[in-house]
């Protein structure tokens, strides 16, 4: 009789043992979470001071001017320069298809530039409406819609296109105020080989070969000034489906 209960005195505490480790592993578990969550990126970097959108025109009474983007940061600034012309004109500046700011030139013959600044705008789509007030006189103006961006392609978008055997693509980018710029370059279709060469002014900064089987190139540059990306198919009889970005990153 005492061995036996010796014996269920073992089998229980073995058990309650081997509860009491799943327990603790599992808190473990959950208590270190840390490494696989980090993140050392610097989200608030919005990019560089750039135009985001420009347009001259005259505008006359029965047709409004109109300049439209997205902003990529926080803050814009809209500015309308009068560059001739008499018309009483109003601008009427939208966020998210919101009136957010407005501008009068009173009517007259004078030279003049105004701005406004609109906050927490990021992407929303900005857009400037011009309005003539006069039914006789017209309105000449320049308008520019300055922001931050990292993307550095024409446009701010990204290139695309197909090159045949033997043909060439150059992309020129703007210039990355932080002095470092990430391209990408992915193959979207078709197998052939193709070199891709980036320049800053007559230095090559990088020189590399699309192979058959290679999809996507990413490479992070130092460069004071715009970079040229080239490619060139160096196949004969196939395709080189391609998709370009260079965006500015500290």
């Amino acid at each position: 009789m005492k061995n036996k209960l010796n014996i269920l005195v073992a089998v229980f505490a073995f058990f309650t043992f081997s509860v009491n480790a799943q327990v603790i592993k599992k808190v473990k578990k959950r208590v270190h979470p840390i490494s696989s969550t980090t993140n050392n990126s610097n989200t608030t970097f919005e990019g560089c001071d750039m135009t985001l959108a420009s347009k001259d025109g005259v505008v006359y009474s029965i047709n409004p001017g109109y300049l439209t983007t997205v902003a990529r940061s926080n803050k814009v600034t809209v500015s309308i320069k009068k560059t001739g012309g008499r018309a009483k004109t109003i601008v009427n500046i939208y966020a998210g298809n919101q009136l957010k700011k407005r501008i009068i030139f009173e009517n007259g013959d004078y030279k003049t530039t105004k701005q406004r600044v609109l906050n927490n705008v990021k992407n929303k789509k900005i857009k400037v409406e011009i309005v003539n007030q006069s039914v006789g006189n017209t309105f000449k103006y320049t308008a520019k819609i300055n922001g931050k961006d990292i993307r550095l392609t024409p446009d701010r978008k990204a290139v695309t296109g197909n090159l045949g055997g033997q043909f060439e693509k150059n992309v020129r980018t703007r210039y990355s105020c932080t002095g470092k710029v990430r391209v990408i370059v992915k193959r979207t279709g078709g197998t052939a080989r193709t070199t891709l060469l980036i320049f800053e002014g007559t230095k090559t900064l990088k020189s590399v070969i699309f192979e058959r089987n290679q999809n996507t190139k990413n490479f992070i540059l130092n460069a004071n000034s715009g970079i040229k990306i080239k490619l060139k198919n160096i196949s004969i009889g196939n395709v080189f489906k391609y998709k370009i970005n260079a965006y500015a990153i500290q």
